[in-house]
């Protein structure tokens, strides 16, 4: 195919509409929930994931965060709120 660079810079410099902007968004949507829902990522994410969480550094990671967590609700329950603390009973 013989273009002529005339042709080709015109080719290059042509705007890309609105339209032209929602069928690549459409495509691209559509080939990524495609692949997302393949066998073969779902078992790739699960893999990764069951690494990450069986090592001790994440796990340590993820109770300091969950530590942290509780005292701030149990600080913001008990200065904020005492009438709830008051309603637990044993």
């Amino acid at each position: 195919m013989n273009i002529t660079p005339t042709k080709l810079r015109s080719l290059i410099l042509e705007e890309i509409t609105n339209t032209d902007k929602k069928e690549i968004k459409a495509m691209i949507a559509k080939e990524l929930e495609r692949e997302l829902k393949s066998r073969d990522t779902k078992a790739m994410i699960r893999d990764e994931l069951e690494k990450l969480l069986n090592k001790n550094d994440t796990k340590k990671d993820i109770g300091d965060i969950v530590k942290k967590v509780l005292k701030k609700l149990y600080r913001d329950l008990s200065v904020h709120h005492p009438y709830m603390i008051d309603r637990i009973t044993i």
